[in-house]
Formats: structure tokens, C-alpha cells, sequence
């Protein structure tokens, strides 16, 4: 079977074609020796037709290139020099392009021999057919022409030598260059390095040695052709100045060359060991990254007194930068992976790690019948450092709270970042619930202690949420979902707590979602409207203040309670649009009744802590917008609770304080069930103060609710501040009030909220009355 041409070798090609042009060359003559029958010339040319002709078929079938040579070369030998016994010395010129030609077709000594024999026997032949004068003449020329050939094929020899070892050596370093683009590991891109040097230099050993991660010492990074006793030694070689060749050459960021390891003193404290491992010399050239900075070191040993020449340090400087783009590249690619991996601010594995270690941690818990906890964890009130004290405290408890959850971990236990202030724990393998609980307390009371920033303490409690696989989900998804869940119950049970996902969880996040969606329906299509519950003055039940609370009449589920919606709103953030639609709505309508019906009315609207944030930039708004309408700002009164003031006093005060002074009253709801702090009521401006319908309820001549009522009564009128009783229901109630001192009331008993239609006739009747 032939070979195609453009499969063949340029050797093949060249054959072919020496042998296919001689042989249409000299055809020709053939025919014309054929047609003058000149027997002499017919021998001569067909052998020569007939020798060419059967090489170029040995080389085109067989490619057989070596044997045909030097059978074209033989042949072209013998026919010469029988044309020449034949025909005479006319032919003797065809000794030129056959010497020349053999230097090709042979080896450059029997080249240079086989021209020898066939100058001296073509001379022999001839030399009675020339005189004197030309015969010596045309063997100088012969011989000329034989020992030019003979010196340009050995030029040539010589180039292509050259030429082949650097093909060679850039074949190793495409070679080397193709593993490193491949992202193979560095430790078989440095052996490949190693060996590609070693094979240009049979007589070296070569190292290459690595620069630590903290930069004090260099370890072995490839060495494979030296001792083992000798590796072990230089792995972790410490850094520093006259330890050694590499060592200083790291440290100094420049080449060093030592011919005589027994005698240089760097190698003092070295130099027995490099004896045992038959080293006499070493040059270190240190591998400098593009920032200019040492990644390590390039070491090559001989076994007796070596100095480098100049082109075997360029050589060397060549497979330096392949052994640098091979360590930044590993470098670059730890770095990206670390990226895509992990959580650049605490370290922690990130979403896309996470989800590998639990795919892995699931697989296994599944192969081995034992259980997975997930625990859903968030900081409670993280965003208030953030708002108070800036971003960089922020992260300051973020990192140390990292810090603090894998101290509290077991080994094998996972922690990971999942964004912002939420962590994910897995607890691998089978664990008792009180094994459970003993971590999660653990956690809890850890996370709890202050965290100290600018020599402030700040305090950032945690909320846990519990899933088991796979008692309550068998997949990754389904496992977070039902931690988040469990979580949020922990939040709202009071935070810093722990709890554990239930299948009433499940349900309640479904109706969560469903409400969710619902409401940005009914914020969209105005489903909501306000109703008003009056507040009289207990001395002669006069209606002078309102409470107006929202209602969302749903157009199929029918009324839904606003402590089912109120809370989900402050969450998702629908709280401020509904907010400010309710300020809308009462103002406008309580500047319609006060025009109306009731001058000095004025209609308290409960207030979000949400709307504090951002410095109470609504609250604040809410002021000026009355005045801009023209309505007095003593028709509205804004409701807070004393978590509120409590929790946040820095944003409330300061948003309160500017209402204030344009005239809107501040009422304290619920007073009671929350911190019941004197102080805030000392060093803060009031107006109201709610008590909350729990005391009031609850009060009899003799039992310590009325006591309690009271005293805050008294309280707050030494403090000039108007007491308002909630959940009023019965006259005896309304009554222990009055003897009590109270300016104010609310309650069943005086009346239910009403509609818009209903208050406005209780308006107009105590209007008809005056």
C-alpha cells in the first residue's frame, strides 16, 4: 500500500524526486542511443534509466528511504564509470553532481570514500585520453569539488544537529507548556521540567524547590533523580543568608553559582551529606514570579567541579519561566477556586462548597443509616450593628462569629457562610438529641457574649433552626427549607433560642407564603380600610382622641385579623407602603372631622420599628406632609411601644424628638409588658401613655392590678404625662379608673372600632348634645 505525499517525509519526497528527474533526464538519451543503435550508449543508458527507475518504484512502494540511497548512489558510482570505460573521458564531467550528490545519499565517511575510489579510477581510465595540461587540472577540480562537498555536508550535519535540538527542546517546553494549560498538578509539570533540563544535561541533577506559604522556607517541589536521604534533607531548607545555594538564592533573589561544594562556605554545614550523594557542584537560579517576588528555586548538581557557560544558563532561564508560569498558574487557579468556593470575608466554605459537602455527607449518611443535622443559623438584630456602627464592625462580628461557631464544632462537623448573617452547620453522623442540644446550648451561650469593637461591647444573640435528614427531608433543598422555617419559629418564639423543624411548621410556612403573596395583591388592589375606635375622656365621655387600626377584607378568605398580616408585612418590608397609605387615609379624614364635628380630635396611628430605619426618614416626612396640607399636626398621634424605644433609641429618639416639635403627640402603647423603664419616661418627651388592656382586665378592689394601674397613673402625672386605659369592658372597670385618676379610656365598654360611617354619627350626636 502507498503512502500519500503529504504523509511522506521531506527525505522521501526528495528521492522521488532526484530519481524521477534523472530518469526523465536521461531517457531521452536512451531513445536516441536506441535510434543510432549505438550498442555502447544502450548499455550505459539503461542501466541508468532501469537503475533510477526501479529505485524511484523501491521508495514509492516501500519508502525504504536509507537502503534506496545508498542503491542510487551505488548505481550512479558503476554507470559512470562504465560509460567512462566505455565511451571515454566525454563523460567524465558527470563526476561533479555525483560526487556532490553522494555526500546526500550516503553517510558523510563512505560518502567521502566511495568519491575517493571513483575519482581515482575515473583519473586512471582517463588519463591517456587528456594531456598534460588538462588531465591535472580536471582531478584538482575533482578534489576541490570533494572536499567542498565534504565540508558543507558537515556544516550541514552540524545545523541540522542544532536545529534538531532546539525542535527538540521546543517540542519539551510545548510539551511542558500544554500541561500547564491543561491544569495538570504542579508536581507532574515540575517533573516534566526536571527531566526535559536532566535530558539536555545527562550529567546534572536537577531540583526544584517551592517557597512556603508563610515565606521562610523552601520545600521540595520536584527531584526525582536525586537520593532520597538528600530530598528528605533539603525539604522545609529554611531561608536564609549562607545556608547553601538555593537557600541564598531565594533569599536574595539572584543567581548563585558554586563549583566547589567540599571548599564554599555556604555548604559548611551541608557539605557531608552532599559528599554522600556524590555532589561537587551546584548552580541556583531563584524562579521570580511577575510581581517580582521568589516562588523558589532551581537547583542543578554535578558529580565533579562544573562551571556554567553562558548558552547552558539560557537553557536553563528558559525552563525558570516555564517552572514560574507553572507555579503561578497553580496558583491562580487555588485562588479562583478559592473564590468560587469560599466566603472571602470569614474564610467559611460558601453556597457552592456547602452544597458539594452536603451532596457528599447525605450520600454517606444514606450508605450508612445514620442521621444528618442541618442547623439554619442567623444573627439576631445584625443589622442594627451594621446601621449604628458601619459595615467594617459588621464584618468584625461576622469574622469573630465564625470564629466562634467552629470552636464550638466536633472535627467533622461543616460550617459555611450561606450570605450576610447566615450560617449553616452540618452535624455529621448519628447524634443524640442531647448531644444535640448540647451544641446547639453551646452556640447560643458562646454567641451571646459581647463582641468587643473600637472598645465598645456589642451584643448579637443567635437564632438556630434544626433539620434532620432524613426524618424531615432526604434532599439538600428540602433540608434547608425546613431549617430556615424552624429558624424563623426560633425568632419569633423571642430569638436566642433554638428550635426544632415540625411538620405544623411546614403548614404554617405554606400559609406564610400564601399570605405573602396576598398582601402584595391587596396593596396593589387597595384592599385594606381603617376603622376607629374611640378613646372619651372618662370624666365626661366626651370622644376626644380615636385609635385607628387597619382591616384587610380579603375578596375571598374574608376578613383577615391584622396579627395574622401585620408581623409578615414588617418582614418582607409591605409595612412602610402600608404605612404610609394609613397616614394618607387618617389624616385626611381626621382634618374632615376636626373641621366638622370635633375641633381639638386627634386619631393615634401605630408605628413599625421598621419605619425608624433610615433615621425615620418616613416618620419624620409624615410631620412636614401635614403641614404642606395645611392640617394641624395635633390631629395625628404617632403610637410606639417600649420595645421600640428601648431597642432602637439612637433612630427613634431622634425621629420622635423632630415630629414632636412640629406639634405631632407621641403615646406610649401597651405600657406594661415590655421593659417598664421609668428612665426612658424621665429623659424623653411624652405625651400618652397607654395602659395595656392585661392590667386593666384583670382589676378588682383588693388584687395587685389595680395597685399597679395606680401607681403608673401617679407616675405619669407627676411626669405631666396623660394616662389612657385600655380594654375597658365593664363599669366597674371604668370606674376603678376614675378613682384611680385616669384621664382616659378605650374598651369594648365604651366602644368598638367602628367604621368610617359609624364614628362620624358618634361624632355628630356628642356634637347635637354640646
Amino acid at each position: 500500500m502507498t503512502v500519500k505525499m503529504e504523509h511522506r517525509t521531506i527525505e522521501d519526497k526528495i528521492l522521488l524526486g532526484i530519481t524521477a528527474a534523472a530518469t526523465l533526464v536521461l531517457f531521452p538519451f536512451l531513445v536516441l542511443s536506441i535510434i543510432s543503435q549505438d550498442k555502447a550508449h544502450i548499455i550505459v543508458d539503461s542501466i541508468a534509466v532501469g537503475g533510477f527507475s526501479i529505485i524511484f518504484l523501491g521508495v514509492w512502494f516501500t519508502s525504504k528511504i536509507r537502503l534506496f540511497s545508498g542503491i542510487f548512489a551505488v548505481i550512479a558510482h558503476v554507470n559512470i564509470l562504465i560509460g567512462i570505460y566505455i565511451k571515454g573521458a566525454g563523460l567524465i564531467y558527470w563526476l561533479f553532481p555525483i560526487i556532490i550528490a553522494s555526500y546526500y545519499l550516503l553517510p558523510t565517511i563512505v560518502a567521502s570514500l566511495f568519491n575517493f575510489f571513483l575519482i581515482t579510477i575515473a583519473s586512471y581510465l582517463t588519463f591517456e585520453q587528456f594531456d598534460h595540461f588538462t588531465l591535472p587540472r580536471i582531478i584538482s577540480a575533482l578534489v576541490v569539488t570533494n572536499v567542498f562537498a565534504l565540508i558543507f555536508s558537515v556544516f550541514m550535519q552540524n545545523k541540522n544537529h542544532q536545529l534538531l535540538e532546539k525542535d527538540k527542546i521546543s517540542q519539551l517546553r510545548n510539551n511542558i507548556l500544554e500541561l500547564i494549560a491543561s491544569s495538570s498538578q504542579l508536581s507532574k509539570v515540575l517533573h516534566a521540567i526536571v527531566l526535559g533540563i536532566e535530558n539536555e544535561f545527562p550529567d546534572a541533577k536537577c531540583s526544584i524547590l517551592l517557597l512556603d506559604k508563610n515565606g521562610k522556607r523552601l520545600m521540595l517541589g520536584s527531584a526525582p533523580s536525586l537520593p532520597d536521604f538528600y530530598n528528605e534533607a533539603i525539604d522545609g531548607l529554611v531561608i536564609g543568608k549562607g545556608v547553601g545555594s538555593c537557600s541564598e538564592a531565594a533569599l536574595t533573589g539572584e543567581r548563585v553559582i558554586v563549583t566547589d561544594i567540599a571548599t564554599h562556605p555556604n555548604w559548611t554545614h551541608c557539605k557531608d551529606i552532599a559528599q554522600k550523594a556524590s555532589l561537587v557542584s551546584c548552580w541556583s537560579e531563584p524562579i521570580i514570579g511577575n510581581s517580582g517576588n521568589v516562588l523558589g528555586t532551581f537547583g542543578i548538581y554535578h558529580h565533579k567541579i562544573t562551571s556554567p557557560k553562558e548558552i547552558e544558563f539560557t537553557l536553563i532561564e528558559q525552563f525558570t519561566n516555564l517552572a514560574r508560569i507553572a507555579i503561578e498558574r497553580e496558583k491562580a487557579d487555588k485562588l479562583i477556586w478559592k473564590q468560587a468556593n469560599y466566603d472571602s470575608l470569614t474564610n467559611l466554605p460558601n453556597r457552592n462548597l456547602l452544597h458539594e459537602h452536603l451532596t457528599s455527607a447525605i450520600a454517606n449518611a444514606h450508605r450508612e443509616s445514620k442521621q444528618l443535622v442541618i442547623a439554619m443559623m442567623d444573627l439576631d438584630n445584625f443589622k442594627d450593628v451594621n446601621d449604628s456602627m458601619g459595615h467594617s464592625a459588621g464584618d468584625i462580628v461576622l469574622i469573630e462569629c465564625a470564629k466562634r461557631i467552629k470552636n464550638c464544632l466536633r472535627r467533622n462537623d461543616i460550617v459555611a457562610r450561606l450570605g450576610g448573617d447566615e450560617f449553616i452547620i452540618v452535624m455529621m453522623g448519628t447524634m443524640q438529641t442531647k448531644d444535640i442540644d448540647i451544641i446547639g446550648q453551646k452556640l447560643i451561650s458562646t454567641l451571646a457574649n459581647p463582641y468587643v469593637i473600637e472598645g465598645k461591647k456589642v451584643f448579637c444573640t443567635a437564632s438556630i433552626g434544626l433539620a434532620f435528614y432524613p426524618d424531615d427531608a432526604t434532599s439538600i433543598d428540602g433540608l434547608l427549607v425546613n431549617a430556615d422555617q424552624a429558624m424563623y419559629r426560633a425568632k419569633t418564639q423571642g430569638r436566642n433560642g433554638i428550635h426544632y423543624f415540625t411538620e405544623n411548621m411546614r403548614t404554617d410556612f405554606l400559609k406564610r407564603i400564601e399570605i405573602i403573596q396576598d398582601l402584595r395583591i391587596a396593596v396593589a388592589e387597595n384592599q385594606f380600610h381603617m376603622v376607629y375606635q374611640p378613646i372619651v375622656n372618662l370624666e365626661n365621655n366626651q370622644i376626644v382622641k380615636a385609635e385607628a387600626l387597619i382591616r384587610w377584607l380579603h375578596p375571598d378568605k374574608g376578613l383577615i385579623p391584622p396579627l395574622d398580616f401585620i408581623h409578615v408585612a414588617e418582614e418582607i418590608g409591605l409595612i412602610i407602603e402600608i404605612s404610609e397609605w394609613i397616614f394618607n387615609e387618617v389624616s385626611q379624614q381626621a382634618n374632615v372631622w376636626r373641621n366638622a364635628y370635633c375641633p381639638n380630635l386627634c386619631i393615634s396611628i401605630n408605628t413599625s420599628p421598621v419605619q425608624y430605619k433610615n433615621e425615620g426618614k418616613q416618620i419624620k416626612a409624615w410631620a412636614d406632609s401635614l403641614i404642606a396640607q395645611d392640617i394641624s399636626p395635633q390631629a395625628i398621634a404617632i403610637e410606639i411601644t417600649e420595645h421600640l424605644l428601648m431597642d432602637n433609641q439612637a433612630e427613634v429618639v431622634d425621629a420622635l424628638e423632630a415630629i414632636r416639635m412640629q406639634g405631632v403627640a407621641i403615646s406610649i402603647d401597651d405600657f406594661g409588658t415590655g421593659y417598664s423603664s421609668f428612665s426612658y419616661l424621665k429623659n424623653y418627651t411624652i405625651d400618652y401613655l397607654k395602659i395595656d388592656q392585661s392590667f386593666v382586665q384583670n382589676m378588682s378592689d383588693n388584687n395587685k392590678d389595680i395597685a399597679l394601674c395606680e401607681a403608673i397613673i401617679v407616675m405619669a402625672n407627676k411626669l405631666n404625662i396623660k394616662v389612657i386605659a385600655e380594654g375597658i369592658e365593664t363599669e366597674q372597670q371604668k370606674q376603678l379608673l376614675i378613682q384611680a385618676g385616669c384621664h382616659f379610656g378605650q374598651g369594648y365598654l365604651l366602644s368598638k372600632p367602628l367604621s368610617v360611617a359609624d364614628f362620624e354619627k358618634l361624632l355628630v350626636k356628642q356634637n347635637t348634645n354640646d
